[in-house]
């Protein structure tokens, strides 16, 4: 597989989880509902296929936690405003940028420090959100598939720098 293929197909498995994760946290937090004969409103149920009870899983119960909005959590955004967004779509810009940087950014040293600070970010993210899901007793197969996702980049990308570090001193 090439080294862009690679990149671009754990771009690509980030983008669909993102989309996913949002989707879900969207029907979870507006559920869907029908009119009942007597003029009230019956809530439809919503099942995400990430939440698995067998194995205590639920995608659905963590994305809508308070810390499922990072940039509200941490104060950087006020609640409710545009930007108070879910972590979701800032994976989903995440993972949409790193599948653009393969095709359309030039391989140079800058872009590839460049990338490796995003990644780095990213990961940092990871690292904390993780840290969260261990210490709630929470299991969201999702977000540790996400998580794999950015370690796998950060690692691929680092030992690009780290290589192109060794090229540009030789």
């Amino acid at each position: 597989m090439s080294k862009s293929l690679y990149t671009r197909s754990l771009s690509c498995v980030g983008i669909l989880l993102s989309c996913y994760a949002l989707y879900v946290e969207h029907k979870t937090s507006h559920p869907d509902t029908t009119p009942a004969p007597d003029g009230s409103f019956i809530e439809e149920e919503f099942q995400a296929l990430c939440d698995i009870e067998a194995i205590g899983a639920s995608c659905s119960k963590v994305f809508n936690l308070p810390e499922g909005r990072m940039l509200t959590y941490f104060g950087i955004v006020p609640h409710d405003s545009i930007l108070d967004v879910p972590n979701a779509f800032l994976g989903l810009l995440y993972y949409s940028i790193m599948f653009m940087r393969e095709q359309f950014l030039p391989k140079n040293h800058l872009f590839n420090t460049l990338t490796v600070v995003i990644n780095c970010a990213a990961m940092t993210s990871s690292v904390w959100l993780a840290t969260k899901l261990v210490i709630l007793k929470e299991l969201c197969i999702l977000c540790w598939t996400t998580h794999l996702l950015n370690l796998l980049l950060l690692s691929y990308y680092g030992r690009q720098l780290i290589k192109s570090n060794k090229a540009k001193q030789a």
